[in-house]
This record gives structure tokens, sequence and C-alpha cells, in this order.
């Protein structure tokens, strides 16, 4: 399985990924363990705010992360993924549908009430 997820950095910057070990990313990004995205390597203390959890494939992990990365911005893209949730049908054109995918969505009280049906994103 594989999740998509966004972090934000303790300056405010935000980043999406895709991955099928979230822990082990976050050590990466965080620079506990080699590895990472260049872009995160530049800023600090990045923290979960939103997973989508229980994508069958890389490929549909990677249509929904290529959809969340057209807005900038982590306040922008939660709230372009719950319009997503309620007015989408599809993450691409060729993607299953949303509605099939039987995702679960975890995220901070802030964005809770995006969401009809997520999960309390529980960090440290």
């Amino acid at each position: 399985m594989y999740l998509v997820y966004i972090i934000k950095s303790e300056n405010g910057r935000s980043y999406i990924g895709m991955t099928n070990d979230f822990f082990k990313r976050w050590k990466q990004h965080n620079r506990i363990i080699t590895g990472g995205a260049k872009y995160t390597i530049r800023f600090n203390h990045w923290t979960p705010l939103c997973i989508v959890d229980g994508f069958k494939t890389k490929s549909e992990a990677m249509q929904c992360e290529w959809k969340l990365k057209r807005v900038s911005g982590y306040n922008n893209r939660i709230h372009h993924l719950s319009d997503i949730f309620h007015n989408s049908n599809k993450w691409t054109k060729k993607s299953p549908t949303i509605s099939s995918q039987n995702l679960t969505i975890y995220c901070i009280d802030d964005y809770r009430h995006l969401f009809q049906k997520s999960k309390e994103l529980h960090w440290f």
C-alpha cells in the first residue's frame, strides 16, 4: 500500500510526497537518516499535516500526488484535497475513481472538519 502526504516545515514551507513507508520517509526529510528530497534539505523540522492512505499501487499514489502539487502552500493544498474528495471523480483522466480506492485520510485537528470521514493524525 502507498500513501500521499503533506508535510510542513517550521518556517511554513510545504512538501507533498508519496511513499510506502511514511515513518522512514519522514526521518529522511528531517535528516535523521540519509535520503530525502532535495527541496526538504533546505528547511528544518518537517511535521505531517495530512496523509491520504490506501493506494493499492505506486501509480495510483503518484496520480494523487501530481494533482495535489498543482496548488502551492499547505493550507491551499489541504483545501484543494478536500475539494477533490467532495467534487471530483478522479485524480486524473486515467486514474480509477476516488470512491473505488477505499482511501483513509488522516489529518491534524485544524483540518479534520474538511473531511467527513477523516481520522486524527497523532504525531509525537
